[in-house]
């Protein structure tokens, strides 16, 4: 802990009234605005998304991202890869990994995003909230996949040539 450093605080350190530190507040605002309570997610399969254009068909190519947290209305997610994602972006999610979500895929809104040098955070909001929080299968694998070389992306990029 750091005492009488200029612009440091300590964990002790009280507020005026009425007042919070940053990070309260925005967890706060974050927690004010959603409408279904979320759920932290230890290790599960990845999700494949893939960006939608301003008429919800795909464009872009697959991506994966680990699940960080999950709600009815939404989840939280983790990109390792350098996305351009804009907010109020629709995405499709490709669900087969996790059969609790009782669904293949779903479309869900890109609601916000932060971005570092290592990772993209991003919460979206499913574009039909769930009736219940699914039960997420555990992750088996060692090495991450490339879902544009799954059996399921290859024949769907063939069927959107040919159309």
């Amino acid at each position: 802990m750091l005492i009488n450093k200029p612009g440091s605080q300590s964990s002790t350190t009280s507020c005026a009234a009425g007042v919070l530190p940053r990070d309260q507040q925005r967890t706060l605002s974050r927690k004010e605005k959603r409408a279904f309570a979320r759920h932290s997610i230890e290790s599960c399969r990845t999700i494949a998304l893939r960006p939608l254009d301003d008429d919800r068909k795909p464009c872009g190519r697959w991506f994966l991202a680990d699940i960080a947290d999950v709600g009815k209305g939404g989840m939280c997610l983790i990109a390792s890869e350098d996305q351009s994602l804009a907010m109020g972006q629709w995405l499709l999610m490709d669900l087969r990994a996790h059969p609790g979500f009782g669904q293949l895929r779903m479309q869900a809104q890109l609601r916000w995003l932060t971005r570092a040098h290592f990772a993209l955070t991003f919460g979206v909001a499913f574009a039909t909230p769930l009736m219940e929080v699914p039960v997420l299968s555990l992750e088996r694998r060692n090495l991450r996949r490339d879902p544009n070389e799954e059996d399921w992306a290859v024949e769907e990029e063939r069927e959107l040539a040919l159309s």
